[in-house]
């Protein structure tokens, strides 16, 4: 004869399961030796980074209500892209990897129309 599980153990199990999607999507932890950004609407934070030339890793977390970027330039229009994350969602974190960046003066940027207009800008140095 066959024994069916307890339905209040089947049901937790179910409802435990549904809530994993909610938990985001990305990076769970900051990667070690990684730089922390994060962004809000509508600014980064820090506004300066100072990182060492090379393979540089930026842990992006974004605590805004809606997706951002990070872009960074060479120059403050934004039209000289070295290098460009995904798009980050609402509550979301990623871990941005740019694997040789040369030392020097850069700026950085959220692509997203109208977000560098509206203040989320910054500069970038690497030594």
């Amino acid at each position: 004869m066959r024994r069916l599980a307890p339905i209040g153990a089947t049901l937790g199990t179910l409802l435990m399961l549904m809530a994993l999607p909610a938990c985001g999507g990305g990076s769970s932890a900051q990667p070690a030796g990684s730089t922390k950004v994060t962004f809000s609407d509508f600014k980064f934070d820090p506004r300066s980074i100072s990182v060492s030339g090379g393979k540089v890793v930026l842990y992006l977390v974004n605590s805004g209500s809606t997706g951002h970027d990070f872009v960074i330039t060479k120059d403050a229009a934004g039209k000289e892209v070295v290098s460009k994350s995904s798009l980050v969602a609402a509550g979301d974190t990623s871990a941005f990897t740019v694997d040789n960046i040369a030392p020097g003066s850069y700026f950085f940027r959220c692509d997203v129309p109208g977000h560098a207009d509206s203040g989320m800008t910054g500069t970038l140095s690497v030594k």
